[in-house]
This record gives C-alpha cells, structure tokens and sequence, in this order.
C-alpha cells in the first residue's frame, strides 16, 4: 500500500487489530548539510524510530512509523535526523493528517477527532490552536447595517457577542463586556460609518461604548428586555402573595407562576378559566396580570412613537397604588433609557437573532467541555460543532520499544 508521500518510502505494512494500518517507511533524501550551522562535515549518529500519524485508510487510522537516521555535525556538535518534507515534527503527524485536523476539529468535538486518527486530545487541541491564530490574521470584520449587542455566559463569566442583525451571522465572540472592551472591539469594524443602528439590552457601558465610538447610530433597546421587566413585577407581588398565605391557600395557586406570566392570547379555556377564578379571589393577582398585559399590549401594538409615549404615561398613572412599588424597576429603567426604549417604535429592530446566537453558542460550549474560550470563539466564528463516537486508542496496539519509548 502507497502512502502517496514523496519523501517517505515504504518498507512494510501490518494490519492490526482490524482497526489500524502500522505503517514502516523511511525518508528519501539525505542531508547535504548541518541543519544548524550549515556546515557539510558530519557523520552517522544511529537512527530512531517515532510513530507519526496519517490520515485514515480504507476507514483505518494510519500510523506512520518513521526510521529516521541521525547524524551529528563536526562543526558545532549539533545532531539532526534525516530531513523529510511530508512530516510535521512539532505536531508528530503528516502535513496532510494536521490539514485534515485543522478542516475537521472546528466543526466537531476535539474527542471524536482524536478517536477517529488516533491521537490524544491534547494534540489535536494544539493543532487546533496554531490554526486559529492563522484564521485571526485572516478573519474580515465586515461592518453591518444593524449591529446587535449582547452578552452569553461562558466559562463562568459573561462574555460580549456582536451579531449582524440584517443578515443573522454571529460577527465576534469577546472576552469581556467592559466598557473599555466594547470600544476596542468596535474599532475592529472595517467602515463604522456603515453601522446605522445597534441594538442592545439596558447596560450602560455598552450605550458608552456605542455613543464614543458610534455617535451617529441609533441605539434601539431590545422590546424583549423591556416586557419582561414586567414579568419581573408581577413575580414579585405574586411571591409576596403568596408569603402570606396559608398552606392550604398556597395549593390552590398551583402553578399560579405559568399562567401569571403567560399571555391572556395564548391561554387554552381552562387556563382562563383558573386564572380568572384567582384574579376575582385575589385583587393584587388580579391588578398585577391587567397591569402586564396593557405594557405588553404598548409593545405589541403598531403605535408611532409618540402615541406610544403617550400610551406609557397613561399606563403609568394608571396603575394602582396597591402595586406601583413593583412595577418602580420598570419605570426607573424606562426614566433612564427613555429615547433608546421609544426608539424601538421608529425602527421596529430587534435583538431577537442575537439571543438565537446565544443559545447556539451555549450548545457549542456544552458539547465540548473544557474548552478554552479562544477556542469556544473560533469553533462560534469558523464553523459548527458536531458529536461523533470515541474509538479505542492507536497506540495501544503498538510496542513501547518500536516507538523508541522503553
């Protein structure tokens, strides 16, 4: 069997196991010089054995055990092993096996990689690594019409997400969303003037960043942030409620939490039925839900923005006494982001795409944990990942003293 490699030759080949193909082959040429001081007198210096992988065969992983004669140099001492074109020392593997690697491991799981050619993790992982600071010095940071900011928390801290809101692609994974980050990250953008809106969630260091280095971009803060401040409202008088009650009184509210914060459009006729029978038992329950549903019903309406402004201010006074103190959060957020909120119903934008992007970055980090999170970022910017099945290991067949290991 060829390897098709034409700096190495072939000497034999054994099938082990059904599963690998042992390869023995030795290199072509001979050196001309030292490798080091490029000096031509040097002399014979015994020969050593490494195991470095290929590519599979036939659907079997290949293993290339190289003789390699060594040689020691007269001039400066140094010794050196037969050249050979087709072998990447650093990473004990063919040129066309760290390829494969590098095409592969960014669209699956490091694990199901290094099964599947029979390396460790770890060496897959430095592959991947020398590959991905290859793809930072080639990667384009295309400025978008609308720019979605957020956040998705990632190995154990929150990390910053650019998203192109118009053509739904993930632009940058950041390590951070400080201020300080936000604004370099920005600067990264090829054309800012091209960026015309942004949307984001309430975070003031992101609307810092924004208006220092975008000062002409609409900021449009995403409805969704907005609403469910609501339902934090509500939550809170319901569990307040709900502390001052007996036992028995508590089991009739069974799952009162679900039917409070979902929709009054999207509750079958039994789910009205109950829901009704608590907001006529108990008034709080009862002012809370109407209060929800008339915000929600602002952001749900195709009102221009002043009619919308309008509209706010009349929901505020009305809403009663009994539960205005739950409701203060809302109105303090909208009190400090009022033209960001109301700029929503001049552009109708959204940050839904982005919130998509996050859950799709959260599968990626689950489905390989332990990854470092320069990895996460370009296994998110580069491609998809994918789970395969773990095969027993290569070497485990081979003996220590052919490798040169005993």
């Amino acid at each position: 069997m060829l390897l098709n490699l034409p700096s190495i030759t072939v000497t034999r080949v054994e099938e082990q196991n059904g599963n690998d193909y042992p390869i023995y082959a030795v290199p072509n040429t001979e050196p001309q010089f030292c490798l080091e001081c490029l000096g031509t007198a040097f002399y014979g210096h015994g020969t050593k054995t490494h195991l470095y992988m290929d590519t599979p065969i036939h659907g079997r992983r290949v293993g290339v055990l190289l003789e390699r004669k060594r040689y020691k140099c007269r001039g400066c001492s140094k010794t050196f092993s037969q050249d050979c074109s087709d072998i990447n020392d650093n990473h004990r593997a063919t040129n066309r096996l760290v390829e494969y690697v590098e095409n592969n491991a960014l669209d699956r799981t490091f694990t199901s990689v290094a099964d599947e050619i029979g390396v460790t993790e770890g060496t897959v992982r430095k592959i991947v690594g020398s590959y991905i600071e290859k793809l930072e010095e080639k990667y384009q940071f295309e400025s978008p019409e609308i720019l979605g900011i957020d956040e998705v928390h990632l190995n154990r801290k929150m990390r910053l997400v650019f998203t192109n809101i118009g053509e739904n692609t993930i632009l940058d994974l950041i390590s951070s969303r400080k201020k300080q980050t936000v604004i370099n990250a920005l600067y990264r953008f090829k054309s800012l003037k091209k960026i015309k809106y942004v949307t984001m969630d309430m975070w003031r260091p992101y609307r810092d960043a924004v208006s220092a280095v975008l000062p002409l971009a609409v900021i449009v803060i995403d409805k969704f942030h907005v609403v469910k401040m609501a339902n934090e409202a509500v939550e809170k008088g319901r569990k307040d409620l709900r502390g001052q009650m007996t036992k028995d009184e508590v089991k009739q509210l069974k799952k009162d939490r679900f039917l409070m914060l979902r929709r009054r459009r999207d509750l079958d006729a039994s789910q009205e039925f109950l829901l009704s029978s608590w907001t006529e038992n108990y008034p709080l329950l009862h002012d809370l839900y109407h209060a929800k549903e008339r915000f929600y019903g602002i952001w749900d309406s195709n009102l221009t923005r002043k009619q919308a402004e309008t509209t706010y201010l009349d929901w505020k006074d009305s809403i009663p006494t009994s539960i205005r103190g739950y409701f203060a959060d809302l109105e303090k957020a909208i009190e400090n982001w009022h033209t960001e909120v109301f700029n929503y119903f001049d552009h109708k934008l959204t940050n839904d795409y982005t919130e998509s992007a996050n859950n799709h970055i959260k599968s990626i980090a689950r489905q390989g944990r332990g990854y470092s999170f320069e990895v996460l970022r370009a296994k998110v910017l580069f491609t998809n990942a994918k789970h395969k099945i773990k095969k027993k290991s290569f070497k485990s067949g081979i003996q220590e003293d052919v490798l040169g290991y005993g």
